[in-house]
């Protein structure tokens, strides 16, 4: 019976990056693969949902004092300056990590840790900015390691026409893009939405000055997210703001479907779940006209895309005051199902058929 191994960050869930191995894993076992995922760590919750779709869960014992987004950075960090991992369990293996740099069939890439620490220390606290300088060289470093094991593999897929292009600007080859699948069964429109607000995603990639301007200009903010160390004091107490944390999937569904269009003012993202999720709930996205949200929302059909700040405010004070035309919450949920869990996962077993075959 054929194997596949599955390459991970360090596992805290079923989300983001770790769902689309899940997704693939469920899908190859079905199939009649064994399929087995290998990651730094795994929450005991997650090893058990990956387990009971028969997921074998290797874990390579990486050790890190710090929890949240910073114990990914440090993996990623140590692993990086160890350098390039090679491993080898007889099984055809499937790069979908940050923080494990081992050579593989296939790699996914999804964009360089360095680049974005990079356009997030412009927005860094001082603190945080200080220590970005000083950590600089090693940051390159683990950068090189990752890069290293991303052009020994024999097949490079991208996540994003953005991610291909950082690959392919350090002179190596991608094979070709496979987005991320989103669950349109779960994230879909409900009847007559409200539209009294306009939702947000706050994280690590966030861009406060804009919301701040928004929301003193007087527009109601819905606001969700917990993985940002550095939420401003401000934010929490604004009148015009509505943080609600980190939220369960039933109440983010309701959110996106419920709110007139959802901003998304990013400084760094070479995918963005959020934007094509709030397009799935039938919902447009205001957002940049660059990197991954550029490729998924369509300019004045699923959404808006401006290209700097003050456009943003601008154009999210027009569309709360004047509104816009209805059918475009029709175009965003049809958009959306191009990213669709069954169309994706139909693309990455096309393309294990070809590489399954090449090796």
């Amino acid at each position: 019976m054929p194997c596949i191994s599955l390459v991970t960050d360090g596992i805290d869930g079923i989300t983001g990056p770790i769902r689309v191995a899940y997704l693939l894993g469920k899908s190859l076992i079905g199939l009649g693969f064994n399929v087995n995922v290998i990651a730094p760590y795994a929450d005991d919750d997650a090893r058990k949902d990956l387990e009971y779709v028969g997921i074998k869960v290797m874990v390579l014992g990486t050790k890190s004092l710090l929890s949240g987004q910073s114990r990914h950075l440090l993996i990623w960090l140590i692993n990086g300056m160890r350098g390039v991992i090679n491993y080898d369990d007889d099984c055809a293996l499937i790069n979908l990590s940050f923080e494990l740099p081992i050579p593989s069939i296939v790699f996914y890439a999804q964009g360089y840790v360095s680049d974005l620490l990079r356009d997030l220390s412009r927005e860094f606290p001082v603190h945080y900015k200080l220590g970005y300088y000083i950590g600089l060289p090693l940051i390159r470093m683990a950068d090189s390691t990752y890069h290293r094991a991303l052009s020994l593999s024999n097949y490079v897929i991208a996540n994003s026409r953005y991610s291909m292009e950082s690959v392919i600007s350090r002179g190596t080859r991608v094979w070709r893009i496979i987005n991320p699948p989103v669950d349109t069964d779960l994230f879909r429109p409900v009847p007559s939405p409200a539209q009294d607000y306009v939702l947000t995603y706050v994280g690590k990639e966030t861009q406060f000055d804009v919301l701040r301007a928004i929301a003193n200009a007087g527009i109601r903010i819905v606001a969700f997210g917990s993985k940002v160390p550095w939420l401003p004091r401000w934010f929490v107490r604004h009148r015009n703001i509505d943080y609600r944390g980190r939220v369960s999937d039933d109440e983010l569904v309701r959110l996106y479907a419920n709110a007139k269009f959802t901003v998304f003012p990013f400084i760094h993202e070479p995918f963005g779940y959020v934007p094509v999720e709030s397009m799935a709930c039938g919902t447009p996205v205001l957002t940049y006209g660059r990197q991954g949200p550029g490729e998924t929302v369509i300019n004045n059909e699923t959404g808006w895309l401006v290209s700097n700040p003050d456009d943003f405010v601008n154009l999210v004070t027009r569309l709360w005051m004047h509104g816009y035309d209805n059918y475009m919450r029709i175009k965003a949920r049809e958009r959306a199902m191009s990213f669709s869990i069954p169309r994706i996962i139909n693309e990455w077993l096309s393309a294990i058929r070809v590489f399954l075959n090449y090796s």
